[in-house]
């Protein structure tokens, strides 16, 4: 007999699983098809949510909305979870001249950013190389994605609402409806981050694919429980364990880390630690961008039941939380999404 569902989800990295969370609040019935990967950029991504951005110290797009959005919807999975994987910490962001702290103190009068650009402060010296001084970021978080994709995985196992399988578009038939194997649905959604280039239905979007190496440090002498920045994050994981990352690489796309991408991350440590450190591992994997840095989103326009939703980018664990919820809400009261998130800006 076959299983009925509301929705079927493709994908449960963090686009996926917020999907199907809040999904599951309006009281729908859904089966998520994945197979895990540990190379997986859910997996393997650092979490850092940063309000301010670069050279220039710009905000994060529509950081203002989403960013209370997702810490809210993350407090209540720890306690839905009954496990810890969201952290608030403030980001010590070095400066590379004299210019940069002079921006950065003009900066943090003006009203839109107050919020989030703190004091300036000088780090110990021995440890940390920032003759320049730093700029506290305030309001920033990073997330243990992989334990929170983990945890969410046992949920869904648990209320038998996971198929753990590589899903195979042989057995889907969308001629009528959904259906996929023995499961009947009324809409599918595919959340499939960079593997999205596999889809027949989607394959023509232009998703920039960026690829993305990071380096797993020990430094016991650092002791630091503030994210700090310079050209890359070196995250605290406790017990002088630090992620320390990431490359943008956009010429490979394979799950495997390189020579060339420990050499730039090790260049760009050298440059902000003076102490010693160790290797204790590595790892990389694909992240799901687009070329203007926009989520993609929609219908597709030949089959009204199926729809993507995918192209976070570095940005997951922030926009995803706000987004899911806004294209549910999309789809529930039949109306588009804007047009810089929507697929209908590409071909499909």
């Amino acid at each position: 007999m076959a299983k009925k569902v509301d929705y079927i989800i493709v994908g449960q990295g963090i686009a996926g699983s917020m999907i199907a969370y809040f999904l599951l609040k309006r009281g729908k019935k859904i089966l998520v098809v994945d197979k895990y990967n540990p190379n997986a950029a859910s997996n393997i991504a650092a979490g850092v949510v940063n309000p301010v951005t670069g050279r220039k110290m710009v905000k994060t797009w529509l950081i203002d909305e989403v960013l209370p959005f997702a810490k809210e919807t993350y407090r209540t999975l720890e306690k839905d979870l009954k496990t810890s994987f969201f952290f608030e910490r403030d980001i010590y962001k070095i400066f590379s001249s004299q210019e940069d702290a002079v921006i950065w103190q003009t900066k943090k009068t003006d009203r839109e950013y107050e919020q989030y650009m703190g004091d300036i402060v000088f780090l110990d010296e021995t440890a940390i190389k920032a003759p320049y001084g730093a700029g506290i970021i305030k309001q920033c978080c990073w997330m243990d994605v992989p334990g929170f994709t983990k945890a969410y995985r046992g949920f869904l196992l648990q209320n038998n609402d996971l198929l753990e399988e590589e899903f195979d578009f042989d057995q889907l038939d969308v001629t009528e409806g959904v259906r996929y194997k023995d499961t009947i649905a009324e809409k599918i959604i595919f959340c499939e981050g960079y593997k999205a280039y596999q889809n027949p239905f989607f394959n023509k979007i232009p998703f920039a694919f960026a690829k993305g190496e990071q380096l797993i440090i020990r430094a016991e002498n650092l002791k630091t429980d503030k994210i700090i920045s310079r050209n890359i994050f070196i995250i605290p994981k406790g017990n002088d364990i630090y992620t320390v990352g990431s490359t943008f690489i956009w010429d490979d796309l394979e799950e495997t880390v390189t020579d060339i991408g420990r050499k730039e991350i090790l260049s760009k440590l050298n440059k902000i630690i003076t102490d010693d450190y160790t290797i204790v591992d590595e790892n990389a994997g694909i992240r799901p961008a687009m070329p203007d840095r926009r989520p993609v989103m929609g219908q597709h326009p030949d089959y009204p039941q199926m729809y993507i939703f995918n192209g976070m980018g570095t940005k997951g664990v922030s926009l995803s939380p706000y987004f899911a919820t806004y294209f549910l809400d999309s789809i529930d009261n039949d109306t588009e999404v804007f047009r810089e998130i929507s697929v209908k800006r590409f071909e499909v």
